[in-house]
């Protein structure tokens, strides 16, 4: 089941638009592509620590990760 969840849009995660957009300025559009990302890189886009530990808690209950994630 992972492996369909990685290939999926981010915007079936529920956080803000205003994160999208930066992930998609980031060439991040897949749940896949964002898996790979860690908080640090997160915030080299804009995106601020509130808002990686929402896209961390989105991503747990979906079984998945940031990299770098406990």
């Amino acid at each position: 089941m992972e492996n369909k969840l990685l290939v999926q849009d981010i915007l079936r995660l529920d956080i803000p638009e205003m994160v999208i957009n930066k992930l998609n300025e980031n060439s991040i559009t897949k749940i896949g592509e964002l898996c790979t990302q860690g908080k640090t890189e997160l915030k080299n886009m804009g995106i601020s620590m509130n808002d990686a530990n929402k896209i961390e808690i989105e991503l747990e209950l979906m079984g998945l990760k940031l990299k770098n994630s406990l």
